[in-house]
């Protein structure tokens, strides 16, 4: 909002500046006709090393002086001031534009008169509105007809524009009225551009809203659809259909020779007894500071499924650490946080390897709607 108000109030500068510049075609009115051709009479003189400076001019007349006042000063210059007096004095009643009075002098002089002019009609803009009395608006136009040495006829333009029903109008008026539609219009594009990119970045909000709602509702209702699988394994003791299939291409086998058991001690061994039933492959990430598996799915998920825990009954299972390398690649990452809650073995905080070998699996058990590490898993590293 910032942005479009600075570029409003720069447009809004530009475009008083230029409608404060005055027209050159548009003509001026007597008061300012004279004092433009005074202005040229004088440095005319100038121009033929006779003129005064224009600060003893400016100071002797400071309301501005006609080509009489200079008649007055330098009416002691003989005939090099006088006929510069006839030639201008025959232009003084014609009346024109700041083109007109161009026309009347030499480039080289003009240069001189027009900043002077310039600078006299910002000091005194009653001038430039100033309108001759309709009265005798008549007679001055018959005063300003004038021969020329050729016999021609030179007719004043009018200062002004007159409607059929009399009315006095300024003959910028259209520029004036064009200047200030454009800038309506310019306001309302930039008006309806800023609306537009609130719309685009609403609309983008609420696109990354419905997708993160979106994801978190397929995961609730996966996660869902998993308790009340394993509550109803647990409640009938029977899998269903669907789960009685194990998923072989997940959890393969490696072809490589079989890897030295580490020993356990006789004490401290133990026999698995073969389970009567079906038995269910879960898929489960890393476990919680509660040691419980916080996401547990039937299939196996590329990112978040790190170990395969294997239950006859719903409620105890078996889990060791899945055997595939981006398995084994995702888990090394953070040892601390994916392998140390649910294993343990010799210096598994620092991996050495690249692949891990579950030496014994671990336990767990389905309490209170989760299963919960029992017994971790022994592994170590190769590789």
């Amino acid at each position: 909002m910032k942005r479009i108000t600075l570029i409003m109030a720069a447009i809004v500068c530009l475009a008083i500046s230029a409608m404060a510049q005055p027209n050159a075609d548009q003509p001026l009115s007597p008061a300012l006709w004279k004092q433009g051709i005074a202005t040229c009479a004088h440095y005319t003189a100038c121009d033929r090393r006779f003129g005064k400076k224009i600060e003893e001019i400016k100071s002797q007349y400071p309301q501005g002086y006609t080509l009489d006042n200079l008649n007055d000063v330098y009416g002691g210059q003989g005939r090099k001031w006088e006929k510069i007096y006839n030639e201008f004095k025959k232009e003084e009643s014609r009346g024109g534009s700041i083109n007109d009075l161009k026309e009347l002098v030499s480039p080289q002089i003009w240069k001189l008169v027009e900043p002077d002019f310039m600078a006299y009609i910002t000091e005194h803009p009653e001038l430039a509105n100033a309108v001759p009395d309709p009265a005798t608006q008549g007679d001055e136009q018959a005063e300003n007809v004038q021969e020329g040495e050729n016999g021609d006829t030179t007719t004043a333009v009018a200062p002004r524009k007159t409607s059929d029903n009399g009315f006095s109008c300024n003959a910028n008026l259209p520029l004036w009225l064009g200047i200030l539609g454009s800038l309506l219009g310019l306001c309302a594009l930039l008006i309806s551009l800023s609306n537009r990119g609130k719309i685009k970045e609403m609309r983008r909000a609420f696109t990354r809203e419905l997708d993160r709602t979106n994801a978190n509702l397929q995961e609730f209702s996966t996660d869902a659809a998993n308790q009340m699988k394993a509550l109803s394994i647990r409640l009938t003791g029977k899998v269903p259909h669907d789960y009685k299939e194990e998923v072989e291409d997940i959890v393969e086998q490696p072809e490589e020779e079989p890897v030295q058991m580490a020993e356990v001690p006789a004490d401290e061994e133990e026999f698995v007894e073969e389970e009567e039933g079906d038995v269910l492959n879960l898929f489960t990430s890393k476990p919680d500071e509660n040691d419980d598996f916080t996401r547990v799915s039937d299939t196996f998920e590329p990112g978040n499924s790190i170990y395969v825990l294997t239950t006859f009954d719903g409620t105890h299972g078996k889990f060791e650490v899945i055997d595939k390398p981006e398995v084994h690649t995702f888990a090394l990452m953070m040892p601390a946080e994916n392998l140390i809650r649910a294993c343990s073995g010799n210096a598994i905080q620092i991996p050495s390897g690249t692949r891990i070998v579950t030496d014994r699996p671990g336990e767990a058990e389905f309490i209170d709607g989760k299963w919960h590490i029992v017994v971790k898993a022994i592994i170590h590293y190769e590789g």
